[in-house]
């Protein structure tokens, strides 16, 4: 999810939302120079390009397994498909929860999965070691996520759905932690065959009377020690602030932190594309709710569409425009990225 499991899907989603803004741009300019029937054409080539972006984009990615044995590679493979669906489930599920802390949380959640997905997807050998997040965490995950997504669609605000709502929210507020601490024990597997073969290899040099040249205080060759490696903190995470906010669960309160979602390095230029199409669809197009349908909040498109006339959608798609143009990327991420 650094982060490629939606990288390509991005991609092409930026690629019609920019033909979109071409093409209305050059239909509205063709119109108002009397050319009426071209500029018309290239309307509704903006209309499919806005509904082809939104359109789920079909995504290949397949686990190298040539190096594998045939029993080790089909159950790489299907731990590899089982922990992509999964990804999916909660990535669906964050969506369409209302609950902008619930949400955000998830949103830290997969980005540690995403991280560790990528680890085993360039080193399928190792997608073993990753058996209990396949197969515990994040199995536990998707479910947690869809059934308060489900209770959310209830309505219901009783007194049993509310503490059972929170102690779903508490206890998935620990998951990026748990991928962390996975993610870091893959990793010390690997360093540990590491300092098994950087042995074998001092072994070997000094049986030939070579020397590296590097050595502790006592002479001999520094160790690496896997075991010493800093528990769950999650292998590239990035530092983030952390403030405190209190929740109440069972009649007592509980301090949770609250950190902020970081766009991936890998998907920088890409949200940054989406963020200027956004910017320059609602600024040039706002008036019918280009911007709107684009984001796929199919409604409020129509509503500007409607109300167009009245300019009041122009002023309003303006306003959003000039925010999305200077809103920090981070900020958008968070917010927009689909």
């Amino acid at each position: 999810m650094k982060i490629k499991l939606y990288l390509g899907a991005m991609v092409m989603r930026n690629v019609y939302g920019l033909l979109a803004l071409l093409a209305g741009v050059g239909g509205i300019y063709l119109i108002i120079h009397d050319y009426d029937a071209v500029g018309l054409l290239l309307l509704a080539v903006m209309g499919i390009c806005i509904y082809r972006g939104q359109l789920p984009q079909a995504e290949v990615r397949k686990l190298d397994i040539g190096q594998l044995a045939a029993e080790q590679a089909d159950k790489a493979l299907a731990d590899w498909e089982k922990a992509r669906a999964d990804y999916e489930r909660v990535e669906a599920a964050r969506h369409k929860i209302r609950d902008s802390q619930m949400s955000q949380q998830l949103g830290l959640m997969q980005q540690e999965a995403a991280r560790l997905l990528d680890y085993v997807e360039k080193h399928p050998e190792r997608i073993a070691s990753a058996g209990r997040f396949i197969h515990y965490y994040q199995d536990r995950a998707a479910s947690l996520s869809e059934q308060y997504s489900e209770l959310e669609e209830t309505k219901l605000e009783t007194d049993q759905v509310r503490q059972v709502k929170a102690r779903l929210k508490e206890t998935l507020f620990s998951f990026d932690e748990a991928y962390g601490a996975e993610f870091t024990k893959i990793i010390n597997n690997q360093l540990l065959d590491m300092d098994a073969e950087l042995t074998v290899m001092q072994q070997s040099f000094e049986a030939e009377g070579i020397s590296n040249g590097q050595a502790n205080g006592n002479g001999a060759p520094a160790e690496i020690n896997a075991a010493q490696t800093p528990a769950s903190t999650g292998i590239g995470r990035k530092k983030r602030p952390r403030v405190s906010a209190v929740s109440r669960v069972n009649g007592q309160e509980k301090k949770r932190r609250k950190e902020k979602i970081h766009t991936p390095d890998n998907l920088r230029s890409a949200v940054l594309v989406q963020k200027a199409i956004m910017s320059g669809l609602a600024i040039c197009l706002g008036t019918f709710g280009a911007h709107k349908f684009y984001q796929g909040k199919s409604k409020w498109g129509i509503a500007y569409i409607v109300l167009c006339w009245t300019m009041i959608p122009t002023l309003i798609s303006i306003v959003e425009g000039i925010r999305y143009f200077f809103m920090p990327v981070d900020d958008f991420y968070e917010q927009y990225y689909r």
